[in-house]
């Protein structure tokens, strides 16, 4: 399928514009034979006649009256472009992917600002898991990723964005946790992209716990609805601990130490931080 070039493009918009081959060339700074030239090449390339030729007149066709209303839209864009940057402010799609923590910590409380101090800006966040936010960080379906670290991967770079504790939670009546216990608990996880749940997994294996069955449940509200009741055990993180607290709710919990790092970092591909990517990062590492 032929793809019409934007120089024909703005050829025959002037044609159109101008009425005749000789205002045309004016405005295009050309020789009228030129256009006429253009003209010729673009009926031909599209298989429609655009204009029915009249003496020295030129008629716009129905068809090239269709062809002038699509044109014209993508000729106007096009003179748009350098305009885009003519200000000093940035302006640009900005996407950022989170984990679920984010939400309730860093990123509501300097978002707004940022939104109101970058309105040239298009801001999109999306929540993923830590391997799927690596992932689409990694074939550039995002621009920053916050998201467990210290990074790993060699594509990748980034900086220290906060601190995030680990807690098992587990029903008011359980006054100390006991390996007895866990055999006869159930523990309730994220799914398997979830890195807490590979951190809960190796703080298990680190104590010697077994529980009767590790199941998947991605919601801290059901989550919580089971041990209310008294069954099951759960890891959660500390701002979701935190903000169930601020809403009143009381939680038996246990910090689950010696896991290693479980700090939340800003991750970007190396070399691919830009002026609005380290703006948003400035903006998130405000007091």
């Amino acid at each position: 399928m032929y793809i019409p070039k934007l120089s024909q493009l703005r050829f025959f918009c002037a044609i159109v514009e101008g009425g005749t081959i000789a205002a045309a060339a004016r405005k295009m700074n050309c020789v009228p034979s030129n256009i006429t030239m253009r003209l010729q090449e673009l009926e031909m390339d599209i298989g429609q006649d655009l204009f029915v030729r009249d003496r020295k007149k030129l008629l716009i066709t129905p068809a090239g009256r269709l062809f002038y209303r699509e044109a014209r839209e993508i000729v106007s864009r096009a003179e748009r472009l350098p305009s885009l940057w003519s200000k000093p402010k940035s302006r640009g799609i900005l996407k950022v992917g989170a984990l679920d923590v984010a939400f309730l910590t860093c990123l509501p409380k300097h978002v707004p600002q940022f939104i109101m101090d970058h309105p040239d800006v298009e801001l999109n966040i999306l929540q993923h898991s830590s391997f799927v936010l690596e992932r689409m960080l990694s074939e550039e379906e995002i621009d920053l990723a916050i998201t467990d670290g210290p990074v790993e991967n060699t594509l990748l770079e980034g900086s220290f964005a906060f601190h995030q504790s680990l807690y098992l939670v587990m029903p008011q009546h359980i006054k100390k946790i006991t390996p007895e216990i866990m055999r006869s608990s159930d523990i309730y996880l994220f799914n398997r992209d979830c890195f807490y749940r590979r951190c809960a997994e190796l703080w298990m294996d680190q104590k010697g716990y077994q529980p009767r069955s590790v199941l998947t449940m991605e919601s801290y509200d059901l989550i919580l609805s089971c041990l209310d009741v008294g069954i099951g055990l759960a890891c959660m993180p500390e701002s979701v601990v935190a903000q169930f607290r601020t809403h009143g709710r009381k939680l038996n919990i246990l910090r689950m130490d010696g896991i290693g790092p479980t700090d939340v970092y800003f991750v970007w591909r190396k070399h691919a931080k830009n002026n609005i990517i380290q703006a948003f990062l400035d903006y998130m590492r405000e007091d």
